[in-house]
């Protein structure tokens, strides 16, 4: 009879046979991705850390300047209809 403990270490055994099979077989994609996202992380550090210090976007649309601004007419030609919608109840939830 197969002790509890053995059922348990080839169970663990075959996961992480599968699982590193499934990487393998991933790995060129994710060698692909990989400067894209350490190029996002980084670009995302950068804009957080200018949005704590208070260092305005620069690159900003004509619809996030009218939104920040709180000119909702403008808003409204300049964003579609999702971002004007919660933009306009942010501002007016204020």
């Amino acid at each position: 009879m197969i002790s509890v403990d053995t059922k348990l270490l080839v169970a663990v055994a075959v996961v992480a046979a599968v699982g590193a099979w499934y990487v393998g077989s991933r790995l060129p994609e994710m060698a692909e991705a990989l400067p894209g996202v350490i190029a996002d992380t980084g670009a995302g550090l950068i804009i957080g850390t200018g949005d704590v210090l208070g260092i305005p976007r620069t690159n900003e649309t004509e619809c996030q300047r009218a939104l920040a601004e709180g000119r909702m007419l403008d808003a409204s030609f300049a964003c579609p209809a999702g971002t004007f919608l919660g933009g306009a109840w942010d501002y007016w939830t204020k």
